[in-house]
């Protein structure tokens, strides 16, 4: 009789803490939708990005203690407060993983530190919910497409942001550059070798630095299928580098497409290989 006791107490209190949880869930995303928006581009749209991340907990993953994490800190966001990054020491995250995760959240705090929440809101705002969004994941540690999405749009985004605050893809001169045939994808023997110098001197490096890979193309053939050569040609550089020993997640692609100029141009069937310094 006690057992069963004991089992229906378990069970009442599992089932108070999951309407409890529910209700705090529904109670601040209900808040959220009554606040009224205030502060600037960067804390506007900051509130959207974790509203968006609460409902997706809420509605698909019927995350609702996740949820309500979201939909707080959204509210903070939309009344104008400055809410930063979640800190690390609330997450219980595993060893081989949180050296990454510490060196992403620096790599945010330092462009906050530059300005980046006013020069670059936007990219800013995605940069810091895709990196909680990563946390949060990555201390659960199950949902791998999850924690994956999370983490590579945070990459995206901070890459973004990084890029603005160097002046921007046309003020920023690439290290060094690949070329490719007509329609062609495919790396040549001198591509090789430059990878292979690019990866060698990133070993040798005490820190380092973060790559972002450009692909472009002439402008034969259509648009959408030159969007997705020059990506496919910045994903074959990044298979090449990683091969080579770069660590993925230090480098980042970006599709640009067609790069204005003559039809036919040699010079515009390439990767851009530039350096971030932020």
């Amino acid at each position: 009789m006690k057992d069963i006791f004991s089992s229906k107490k378990l069970r009442i209190g599992l089932v108070a803490t999951l309407l409890g949880a529910t209700g705090c869930a529904e109670y601040h995303k209900r808040v959220l939708q009554n606040t009224q928006e205030r502060g600037n581009e960067f804390s506007r749209t900051l509130a959207k990005e974790y509203e968006a991340l609460g409902k997706i907990e809420q509605d698909i993953m019927y995350d609702e203690s996740s949820a309500d994490y979201y939909y707080r800190k959204a509210i903070r966001s939309k009344q104008g407060y400055c809410v930063g990054p979640t800190t690390l020491d609330k997450w219980d995250i595993e060893e081989d993983k949180i050296d990454e995760i510490r060196a992403a959240r620096e790599r945010l705090t330092h462009v906050l530190s530059l300005g980046a929440r006013c020069r670059a809101p936007e990219m800013t705002a995605k940069a810091q919910s895709h990196f909680d969004c990563w946390v949060e994941q990555q201390s659960e540690g199950w949902q791998q497409s999850d924690i994956q999405w999370c983490r590579s749009e945070f990459y995206k985004a901070i890459s973004e942001v990084e890029l603005t605050l160097m002046g921007g893809i046309q003020h920023v001169m690439p290290s060094a550059t690949i070329f490719f045939e007509n329609n062609s994808s495919d790396l040549s023997q001198e591509a090789m070798d430059i990878i292979e110098n690019i990866a060698e001197n990133e070993k040798m490096g005490k820190y380092p630095r973060r790559i972002l890979l450009v692909g472009r193309t002439d402008q034969i053939g259509d648009l959408k299928h030159n969007k997705m050569l020059s990506r496919q040609r910045a994903i074959m550089v990044k298979k090449a580098l990683v091969h080579n020993g770069v660590p993925s997640h230090l480098i980042t692609i970006k599709a640009a497409g067609e790069t204005p100029g003559p039809n036919v141009d040699a010079h515009n069937r390439r990767v851009d290989i530039l350096f971030l310094e932020y």
